[in-house]
């Protein structure tokens, strides 16, 4: 049985079109950063926040929705997890390609 989650989340997501993470923001977007994300302290936020979200997994605009721990001690906020932080990073093969590369990789 999975362990359940306790104290602030955020939700994590895929694009549809090119698969990069995603992070569900207060305004409903979706942003590449993980700062940007909406911040869910209760149980109550959380449902809100996955209602927005599933409303776009139904919409075809994201997949694999999912709410994850998130880490609000520094300056700003990130998943929690390893898998979930590497997840948002990219590849970790080729620091040299990617999306870790600059935050405007791709325009």
């Amino acid at each position: 049985m999975a362990k359940k989650i306790t104290g602030p989340q955020l939700i994590l997501a895929n694009r549809l079109d090119d698969g990069r993470a995603v992070f569900l923001t207060a305004s409903g977007t979706w942003s590449n950063t993980a700062a940007d994300s909406a911040v869910a302290e209760n149980e109550a936020e959380l449902d809100t926040l996955m209602t927005v979200a599933q409303a776009a997994d139904l919409a075809n605009l994201v997949v694999s929705v999912t709410p994850v721990a998130a880490d609000t001690s520094g300056d700003a906020i990130a998943p929690a997890h390893i898998k979930f932080a590497m997840q948002a990073r990219g590849p970790s093969v080729r620091a040299d390609l990617g999306y870790q590369v600059s935050p405007n990789w791709e325009q």
